[in-house]
């Protein structure tokens, strides 16, 4: 905080001034809005000339004399003749510059502004915009006069430049241009009254309104100071959200007429992850640019945290949450693997893919999208470049997982729809810039959209992410770090058939894996149908467990006998078969269509199949959907054949075999098979059903059929007709489980069951973000002083604790009383309000100050950071400040150091400061405090420490300590560092910390979301919410949502939760 003080006249001698500076600020009377200094051989070219040079303009000086009646008095002193003591106050043949103009110089005064005339010499008066702008007559203008009897004020002019009403000649008895005393009666507010005062009498004149040797002219305007956001993104088209409230823009956008300070801006858009909020200071008249690297929803950084583990070989995982690219598009997908094997891509080494187009879908393409897939480097050096036929293909869309170490796995996916041709091969190119890390790439994967076959409508769901998980023993839903998650919205009902696909690299070639999903609570074995150079394909059949709103878990079983394999999820595929002809308003939920039949996958095999030649495209095609043609399931595991043979034993026609009318798949997948057009529910039944085989995780539960009798323990088996069925399984401490069945042949189901309360008992408790707030210990010298805050009016003087305030700057402003009329003596100062801590602002009234202006350079052209006499704001090199004439000095806030630079005493108004090379040491000192616990700050900034600590990079010279603690005052004190070559001070600051009558405070209201304000102050907070330390007592609450505003007193007590709900509605 930097003060401002309105200082007395004092005895200080000065020399005529030649340049005035015009300053406008805000309506926090502290920011500047403009400001222009000019001389006055300026003013005389560039501005109107008031005055001739030889006509005389007349002051009125007091009229010495009493009266018995004191209204009578006070009109006789007033002298509305103005007859007496005029022609005394001859302020010569003078010419000038009205004040009117100078303020226009940096955007005028408006209706509601006053205008500060202030003297070199420390004199200052305030003056109302009408008389500046609108003056009567017979007051006439205020000018600046730079002339007198043709002398200048460096030239024989030695009170210029002076005040001077230009007064008309109405209103005296000579007719002369006589500034009277009524005329200011008639003129002014009161409030802008002058008076001579001797003893307790007092005595109006206008002579004491003309000031001399004026050197500043301050407009103190009611305008808000503002500045501009620059918000952008990577990618673009994100919306801004600024204090927690959405904008309605999109990135890029500048948000314009931002109110000064600080303020909260952040992004969101779908299918990523919301960044970090950042704290942005806005200061008057700048544009603060602001820029997100957004990471896909999918993207995941790992962490010490609970929810991470360290896996054996190095790898650190986290659950993988995968995001959409793609909902129900249209068309077949096809996935072409690129010849070649994987790499290692090194500084400067470029590696080439190429894809045949004979291997592409001779159909027109819907949509087409390039991977990349790399593991191991550094996104912070380099980054790989890729280009396709010699062309760019644009800015990827990257999703990136971190290592403990610094390196990354990532996904780069490319849009080559309008790059895709048939008549020549996709050349790939991958290039690592000079001067970064080895990469390990992977070929690339190209997936094609192509338009549908006519036979069956496909829509397709298209996830995408990286990351790194290990092979399990046994699906848990308290294994987070090895499942990979994707949710498929908007599924429609009606469908004939369903296939996930996942395609995987494999960091290296140790350990063996099945690939499994666990999908709306069934676990579903998959089978590989690529595996090549690190990349591998999966395939699910789950037409049985698909619903509009899709819920899967990839993760990989380990093989018996082998290491855990690890893998690195990167695209997750749902394909949804529909019956020919289906319109897409055929089948809603509320009608639900008959859904194809389930059949058991295949056995999946403990190892990868043989990988195929690497001389062509390996092209992987959803044959395992539905195709429009006749037949019936083939289900070839294990427990089918035993099905099967039993079935031949009692003569029961076996599902897919025989010659009813039914014909047998063709092809060699065991996964494909024909939709039947008819309900399930009508499906023509075997004679005595088919079994269902459940079994639970844990074992155990309770299973029934919904709308049956027959309730079972788990593992258990139902035998039942074909058709659709509503499964539950049910166990103490656990939450009640349920999936449709869809049942047309002998079919194995396992459940897993979730404790009850989710898994949030194994997971940690968020940890809460940072608040918004904090608090200030305001003191004035003397005590007992009124204040307010922000413009307003606190009803309780200094000392005061306020908490609750908005972090940023806040306007604190302190009136001491004056003996005579007028609004008394003010100090205004800015105080930086840190978040969750208490911080003190002291305004003094007690010691003069005659501060000087002086500007701060660092001469390397940096943009220095430093605080100003220990106090915070950061303020930044070069700039202009107004510092006390003595003791004062700054502290450049380094990397965990703090230097000191004195501003030297002799240092004399509107010189500069060039900031010198330290060449001295660092040093440590220990810092304590009763209680401890308390967060140290030091010269305004954040150590990061609490006490007791050692902090450390203090330089030699001044420092300004504090300490503050939650619940405590907190104090400060000014330590100096002696010139040593000992790193260690020798002994402890302490400091002892006393509470404040506090208690807790929590606010809801219906609905949540709305703005709270406590005492009329933005606390930066929204409903619900729980403070904490607010100060005992009786406090305006305030809420508002939208053009919604609700105001109550509330009273905070100690030992009291405190808790009130408003309602908006």
């Amino acid at each position: 905080m930097i003060s401002c003080v309105l200082v007395g006249a004092s005895g200080v001698t000065s020399a005529a001034t030649t340049e005035i500076r015009v300053v406008k600020y805000a309506a926090d009377e502290f920011t500047i809005l403009a400001e222009k200094t000019v001389d006055y051989r300026w003013m005389e070219k560039n501005l109107r000339v008031y005055g001739d040079g030889f006509t005389h303009y007349y002051h009125q000086g007091p009229v010495f004399v009493d009266d018995p009646d004191p209204v009578k008095e006070e009109e006789l002193r007033w002298n509305p003749d103005e007859d007496t003591n005029v022609q005394e106050k001859d302020m010569g043949a003078v010419k000038g510059t009205s004040v009117k103009d100078l303020c226009d110089l940096v955007g005028g005064m408006g209706s509601e502004d006053r205008v500060k005339i202030r003297s070199a010499d420390g004199w200052s008066m305030l003056f109302a915009y009408k008389n500046v702008y609108e003056y009567s007559s017979r007051e006439g203008p205020i000018v600046i006069c730079w002339s007198k009897n043709g002398m200048f004020p460096d030239t024989g002019y030695s009170d210029g430049m002076r005040m001077v009403w230009f007064a008309d000649t109405s209103t005296n008895p000579w007719g002369i241009h006589a500034f009277g005393n009524y005329d200011w009666h008639e003129a002014a507010d009161s409030e802008y009254w002058y008076f001579y005062h001797s003893g307790d009498e007092r005595y109006p004149t206008t002579t004491g309104l003309s000031g001399q040797i004026v050197s500043e002219i301050l407009i103190y305007s009611q305008e808000e100071p503002a500045g501009s956001i620059e918000v952008t993104s990577t990618p673009a088209g994100a919306e801004i959200v600024l204090d927690g409230e959405e904008t309605g823009e999109i990135t890029p956008f500048t948000l314009v007429d931002i109110p000064a300070g600080s303020h909260t801006v952040s992004v969101q858009k779908d299918g990523y992850l919301d960044p970090i909020e950042e704290w942005v200071d806005v200061s008057h008249g700048v544009v603060v640019p602001v820029h997100f690297n957004l990471e896909r929803e999918y993207s995941v950084t790992s962490s010490s945290g609970d929810l991470a583990s360290t896996q054996d070989g190095g790898y650190v995982s986290e659950q993988i949450s995968f995001g959409l690219v793609a909902t129900a598009i249209t068309g077949n997908i096809s996935l072409h693997v690129a010849p070649g094997e994987r790499q290692i891509c090194r500084s400067g080494q470029s590696i080439t893919y190429r894809i045949p187009p004979d291997s592409l879908p001779p159909s027109s393409f819907a949509w087409a999208r390039l991977y990349l897939f790399s593991d191991a480097g550094y996104t912070h050096e380099q980054r790989i470049e890729v280009g396709i036929n010699g062309m760019s293909p644009g800015t990827p869309e990257r999703s990136t997982f971190r290592l403990p170490d610094g390196k990354v796995t990532e996904t780069l996916a490319f849009n080559v729809t309008r790059m895709l041709r048939t008549d020549a091969p996709m050349e790939i190119s991958a290039r690592n810039p000079p001067g970064g890390n080895e990469w390990t790439l992977y070929p690339p994967l190209l997936l094609v959209v192509a338009g549908d076959d006519g036979d069956v409508h496909r829509e397709n769901w298209i996830s995408e992410g990286a990351g790194l998980v290990h092979a399990m023993k046994e699906y848990s839903y308290q294994d987070l770090p090895n499942l990979t998650v994707s949710d498929f919205p908007d599924i429609r009902t009606g469908l004939s058939g369903a296939e996930l696909q996942a395609v995987s690299t494999i960091p290296d070639d140790g350990g063996a894996s099945s690939p499994m999903a666990f999908q709306n609570s069934v676990v579903i074995p998959g089978e590989y149908a690529h595996n090549h150079a690190g990349i591998w394909v999966s395939r699910y059949n789950v037409t049985g467990t698909v619903s509009e709103y899709t819920h899967n878990e990839l993760f990989w079983k380990t093989t018996p006998g082998r290491d855990p394999a690890v893998i690195g999820p990167r695209i997750v595929i749902l394909t949804v078969s529909y019956p020919p002809g289906l319109s897409t308003t055929d089948y809603t939920s509320k009608n639900r269509s008959a859904i194809g039949p389930i059949d058991t996958p295949p056995p999946v095999s403990e190892s990868p199949p043989p990988s195929p030649s690497t001389s062509a495209v390996t092209t992987i095609t959803p044959d395992l959907i539905g195709n429009g043609r006749e037949g019936t399931i083939r289900d070839d595991s294990f427990f089918s054949r035993i099905w099967e043979v039993l079935f031949w034993i009692l003569g029961i026609p076996i599902p897919g075999h025989g010659d009813q009318g039914q014909v047998p798949v063709t092809g060699d997948n065991p996964y494909e098979y024909l939709p039947n057009d008819e309900s399930p529910r009508n499906a023509p039944d075997s004679s005595s059903g088919y079994p269902l085989q459940v079994s639970t995780t844990p074992p155990g539960a309770l299973v029934s059929i919904h709308g049956g009798s027959d309730v079972q323990s788990s593992p258990a088996t139902f035998v039942l007709p074909g058709g659709e069925y509503r499964l539950a399984a049910e166990m103490d401490g656990y939450l009640s489980c349920q999936t449709v069945v869809r049942l047309a042949g002998p079919q194995e189901i396992t459940l897993v069951l979730t404790p009850e309360g989710g898994t949030d008992e194994s997971l940690p408790g968020e940890a809460p973000e940072r608040s918004r707030h904090g608090g200030l210990l305001i003191v004035t010298y003397p005590g007992d002083l009124e204040l307010s805050v922000d413009n307003q009016q606190m009803e309780r003087k200094s000392p005061l604790v306020l908490y609750g305030l908005k972090e940023g700057y806040h306007t604190v402003k302190a009136t001491r009383p004056s003996a005579s009329a007028g609004k008394g003596e003010t100090l205004i100062t800015r105080a930086w309000v840190y978040h969750d801590a208490l911080a003190i602002c002291e305004l003094d009234f007690v010691v003069a100050r005659l501060d000087r202006r002086i500007r701060i350079t660092d001469p390397s052209g940096n943009s220095t950071a430093f605080t100003l006499n220990g106090i915070y704001p950061l303020l930044r090199t070069p700039v202009t400040l107004e510092v006390p004439g003595t003791g004062s000095y700054i502290t450049l806030i380094g990397e965990s150091t703090y230097t000191n630079i004195p501003i030297q005493d002799g240092l004399a108004d509107g010189s500069e400061l060039l900031l010198p090379t330290y060449n001295g040491n660092y040093h440590a000192i220990s810092i304590e405090s009763a209680p401890s616990g308390a967060e140290i700050f030091m010269d305004g900034a954040r150590t990061g420490n609490t006490t007791p600590s050692l902090v450390r990079g203090l330089s030699e010279g001044t420092h300004l300590v504090m300490v503050s603690l939650p619940g405590h005052l907190p104090t400060h004190r000014v330590i100096s560092i002696p010139r040593t070559q000992e790193e260690y001070i020798k002994g402890t600051v302490s400091f002892i910390l006393e509470t404040y009558p506090s208690g807790p405070l929590r606010v809801e209201s219906v609905p949540a979301g709305a703005a709270i304000f406590i005492d009329g102050i933005a606390t930066g907070e929204k409903t619900p919410f729980s403070f904490t330390a607010i100060p005992i007592g009786t406090h305006d609450l305030t809420l508002r949502s939208g053009d919604t505003t609700r105001s109550r007193d509330i009273i905070v007590r100690p030992d009291n939760p405190n808790r009130y709900i408003v309602h908006l509605l």
